[in-house]
């Protein structure tokens, strides 16, 4: 399981939902929004994990909201396993197949370090393995330097738009929902917290902060297929 607080987590899926605590706390039972800000209060909430009680009545509440939309998996991770009567997640059938094409998008800079994304496919291509069952993967063709030799221009990035974020790991942050053209980034989140982001690039290096305001959607990046 991820290592981020379970109170750190609740918080930013409540934010990705546009959930306020006082709908959180009505949907507990509770007539204030106190009765709920404790869940997301780590120096209050010490447990590793949420009740199963709260999490069965928080899944109505968050589940399909969001963009991506917030899965019933990502809630019920909350409480560190899946409870017995929780229902599973089925993958379609189209979902599986071995020669599976993910679309593929294109960047143009947009600015120093920016690139305007265009989600219309220009290409599709076979995913790696770790993209088999995951729903709405896609891959960006990489332009500018900023981020080599991690990733060079001509090189695809595999995006898994479910995954949650982890520190030291590769992400794309968008401004706004990744339709149509939008602007975006592609650094390595060092840290955040709930009000930003800590990334890093490597041309020139620097490690740098944006606002999760600002850059509120944030896609994991799996793997990158080289261009040559």
């Amino acid at each position: 399981m991820s290592d981020i607080p379970v109170t750190e987590r609740l918080k930013a899926l409540r934010n990705r939902a546009r959930v306020t605590m006082a709908e959180a706390a009505q949907a507990l039972g509770y007539k204030t929004a106190s009765g709920y800000q404790h869940y997301e209060d780590p120096k209050k909430f010490l447990q590793k994990y949420l009740p199963h009680e709260i999490i069965e009545k928080l899944v109505p509440l968050f589940v399909g909201r969001g963009e991506p939309p917030i899965t019933n998996e990502e809630i019920w991770n909350l409480g560190g396993r899946r409870t017995e009567g929780t229902p599973p997640i089925i993958i379609p059938a189209s979902q599986t197949a071995l020669d599976r094409l993910i679309p593929i998008y294109a960047a143009a800079q947009g600015g120093e370090g920016h690139l305007i994304i265009d989600h219309t496919p220009i290409d599709q291509l076979p995913g790696p393995e770790e993209l088999r069952h995951v729903k709405d993967p896609y891959g960006i063709l990489i332009v500018g330097e900023s981020m080599v030799p991690a990733y060079r221009p001509g090189d695809i990035a595999w995006i898994n738009p479910r995954k949650l974020p982890e520190r030291d790991t590769d992400v794309v942050l968008y401004h706004v929902p990744p339709f149509g053209e939008a602007e975006a980034i592609i650094k390595t989140l060092v840290s955040w917290s709930p009000q930003e982001w800590k990334l890093r690039q490597y041309q020139p290096p620097r490690d740098f902060i944006e606002s999760i305001i600002d850059w509120p959607i944030c896609h994991r990046i799996v793997g990158k297929k080289n261009a040559r």
